[in-house]
C-alpha cells in the first residue's frame, strides 16, 4: 500500500461543510441516509508512520439533515445511529497484542446551526456545531473499541461559497474545534468545487484537520476516528444523482496524502437523499 495514496474514513466529518456558505430556504431541507464502510490492517501512528495491525472494520449507518427554520437560519443534524466495530486477535508491528472484540451501538451526534451573514456575490455563513457524547468510548468486551470519544465539543466555522457560470460552484471554510475531557483542540479547514447539470452533481472536496497538541491524552493502541491528536489532509470525490420525487443516490470515497493517529484503510459511502422543496 502506497503511503501517498491511502483511502481514509472520516466518519465524524460528514456534516463538516455540506451546504457551504448557503443556508436552506425557510421550510426546505436536505436529508441523507448513508452507509459508510472501512476495513483494513493498517493505521497511522502518532508519528505519522503506517503500522500493520490486526484486522479492524467499522460500519456506520448515518443520518445527516439540514432544515431551513428561516431563510437565514438552518438547523443541522448528523447522527451515526448504528455503528458496528470488529477487531481480530493478533499482534501489530510494534508488538502490541490484541484479543478479538466486537461492539455495536450509537455513535456521537452533532447538532448545529448555520446563520447567513452575507449573500451579495459571495455567500458567507457562520456555523456552530455541538458534539454530543452519545457514543460509548469504552465499548466491546475489552473496553478498547470506541463508538464515540466521550467528550462534548463545540466547533465554530466560517463558510464562503460562490456560484459561477456553467453551473460551477465553490466553497472554502475554516473552523476551530474546542474539545474537552483531555482532548486537544483542533483547526479545521477545507473547500470544495462542484458541477451540476440536470439531475447530476459532482463534487471534489478537500479537508484538513490539525491538532494544537494542547492536551495530553493516552492514544488508543490502534488509533481510530475518536483518537486524540488526529491529523489528516484528505480529498474526496462525491457524486449525487436525483431520481424521481426529489429522491436521489449518493456515492463518495476519500483519499488522504498523510495522517496521524487514525486508521488507514479503504472506505466507501453509499446513500439515498431527499431534497425537501
Amino acid at each position: 500500500m502506497k503511503k501517498g495514496l491511502l483511502i481514509i474514513a472520516i466518519l465524524s466529518q460528514v456534516a463538516a461543510f455540506a451546504g457551504g456558505g448557503w443556508t436552506q430556504p425557510k421550510g426546505e431541507g436536505f436529508f441523507l441516509l448513508s452507509q459508510r464502510m472501512i476495513a483494513g490492517t493498517n493505521y497511522f501512528n502518532s508519528s505519522g508512520t503506517i503500522v500493520q495491525s490486526p484486522f479492524l472494520g467499522a460500519f456506520t449507518t448515518n443520518l445527516y439533515g439540514e432544515y431551513g427554520f428561516t431563510d437565514k437560519l438552518t438547523g443541522i443534524l448528523y447522527s451515526p445511529f448504528l455503528t458496528a466495530l470488529t477487531r481480530d486477535a493478533g499482534t501489530d508491528s510494534l508488538g502490541n497484542i490484541f484479543t478479538e472484540d466486537n461492539a455495536i451501538g450509537f455513535g456521537d451526534i452533532d447538532l448545529g446551526i448555520k446563520y447567513k451573514l452575507w449573500s451579495k456575490g459571495v455567500n458567507i455563513s457562520a456555523q456552530l456545531t455541538f458534539g454530543l457524547a452519545t457514543g460509548n468510548y469504552n465499548a466491546g468486551s475489552t473496553g478498547t473499541l470506541h463508538l464515540g470519544d466521550g467528550e462534548y465539543n463545540q466547533m465554530l466555522q466560517i463558510h464562503a461559497s460562490k456560484g459561477f457560470k456553467r453551473n460551477i460552484f465553490a466553497t472554502v471554510f475554516a473552523g476551530y474545534n474546542n474539545r474537552n475531557a483531555g482532548f486537544s483542540d483542533e483547526i479545521h479547514y477545507g473547500g470544495e468545487i462542484g458541477f451540476q447539470k440536470n439531475k447530476f452533481t459532482g463534487i471534489f472536496k478537500i479537508y484538513g484537520k490539525n491538532s494544537l497538541f494542547n492536551e495530553v491524552r493516552k492514544d488508543s493502541p490502534i488509533p481510530g476516528i475518536y483518537s486524540d491528536n488526529v491529523e489528516y489532509f484528505s480529498f474526496s470525490p462525491q457524486v449525487l444523482y436525483e431520481l424521481k420525487g426529489n429522491v436521489g443516490l449518493m456515492a463518495e470515497a476519500g483519499f488522504a496524502a498523510g495522517s496521524r493517529n487514525i486508521i488507514a484503510a479503504p472506505s466507501l459511502s453509499l446513500g439515498v437523499f431527499l431534497n425537501l422543496k
